[in-house]
């Protein structure tokens, strides 16, 4: 495994802030061969008020009784909530902390915003039956901080379950038995039967209610309010949360209506229109995408983006400057060894600019997290062979100048 030192810095311009010349450097958020955290992955970044960074990712804890389910890495029941400050200013980042932990289960799919109040936001679903049920089991909790600039964990003000209630699931669900339908290929005897069976089946609150999974980062809509995107791993449809009063109460959205559309990360345009782009398991092996013209309650059937997609974590980033960034694996199918930036100038419809975080035959990067500072520069911070998070800082004019 090739691993660059604690804080390797690779600086192509010491320039920061709006710049025409290229800004790369690259830090690892610890070294793996002097700290061993286990299985280390899906990391979400933010920046603090005062400049500091935090990020956060799941990781293995200390060895449990007798008892507990020790299998698999990502749904052990040690499995807990990392996460490590990086002082405005510092080149290296703190030690590792332990941001959250639900004893004797696994904290899963961390992400992490600040809103308009400054407070610090971090969800996270717990897998309350492994291995029986696994991501089916999920249940977000979040957690709310003022006090979180500075060193050591956050102080949590507030915490909280979040139990989704989303609606038209049923339409979601058949939306692509309806597409035969209405073509003439399913008689209208069918079609009710299979409406009154989906009806039937999410009648189950299990399924409904459990199996939500977080991953991108929540966004804060521009009229303050926080929208959260989710997934449902018991059925393969997505559907936003949204809260205007601080997790007090929550409104739900309309399924994506689409089956097969998990981690979603959603930007919102000049104009106030909504896009969520989808992982996703389907033949064409591109980012899907769809769209809301009402806040996230309804969204557009899917489309697809020209961007491969081998089934992996995206996010995507709106801009100051307008364009739309994406991090992703530029691949069809694995090994997820090749970790690309791209940058489209028309809302997605092309992606002209392109340059790579990461290629390295048979290694690992994936599950990307991105954000755009107060300076306009770029941070993103990814898993890096599953054994640490990687700590990338760039600009614009670096995805623009295109790999060397």
């Amino acid at each position: 495994m090739k691993t660059p030192t604690a804080c390797m810095i690779f600086c192509l311009s010491s320039t920061l802030g709006w710049t025409a010349e290229p800004l790369y450097e690259a830090c690892l958020v610890y070294d793996p061969d002097e700290e061993d955290h286990g299985h280390v992955h899906a990391s979400c970044i933010v920046e603090c008020p005062n400049g500091d960074l935090r990020a956060c990712w799941y990781e293995n804890g200390p060895e449990l009784p007798e008892g507990f389910y020790r299998g698999d890495r990502d749904k052990s029941d040690d499995v807990r909530i990392g996460g490590a400050r990086k002082e405005a200013g510092k080149k290296a980042w703190d030690p590792p902390l332990v941001m959250a932990d639900t004893f004797g289960v696994s904290d899963n799919n961390p992400c992490m915003v600040i809103d308009r109040e400054e407070r610090l936001w971090l969800f996270h679903p717990t897998l309350l039956c492994v291995p029986e049920r696994s991501w089916g089991s999920a249940l977000i909790q979040y957690h709310i901080s003022s006090r979180y600039q500075g060193p050591g964990c956050p102080k949590w003000d507030h915490e909280s379950l979040l139990i989704m209630r989303p609606r038209g699931f049923v339409d979601a669900y058949l939306s692509r038995l309806k597409k035969v339908a209405e073509k003439g290929q399913l008689s209208e005897a069918q079609w009710e039967k299979e409406r009154a069976a989906a009806a039937e089946k999410f009648k189950d609150p299990f399924r409904t209610r459990f199996g939500w999974m977080s991953r991108a980062h929540p966004l804060i809509r521009s009229d303050g309010a926080l929208l959260l995107p989710l997934a449902n791993e018991n059925y393969g449809l997505a559907a936003m949360a949204i809260t205007q009063d601080a997790g007090k109460t929550w409104t739900f959205s309309d399924a994506v209506p689409q089956r097969g559309l998990i981690q979603p990360t959603v930007v919102e345009c000049e104009d106030g229109k909504l896009m969520a782009f989808f992982r996703n398991g389907f033949p064409s092996r591109r980012i899907l995408k769809s769209e809301s013209n009402d806040g996230g309650m309804t969204w557009s059937g899917v489309t697809e983006t020209p961007l491969l997609h081998p089934g992996s974590g995206i996010e995507a980033l709106r801009l100051r400057s307008g364009r739309l960034l994406m991090v992703y694996n530029d691949k069809t199918h694995g090994p997820r060894d090749s970790l690309a930036v791209s940058l489209s100038d028309d809302d997605g419809e092309t992606w002209p600019h392109i340059r790579h975080l990461e290629q390295e035959p048979g290694g690992r990067f994936d599950y990307p997290s991105v954000i755009q500072s107060k300076d306009g520069t770029l941070h993103a911070s990814y898993s890096f062979h599953l054994k640490t998070i990687k700590h990338v800082h760039f600009n614009e004019a670096w995805v623009e100048a295109g790999d060397p």
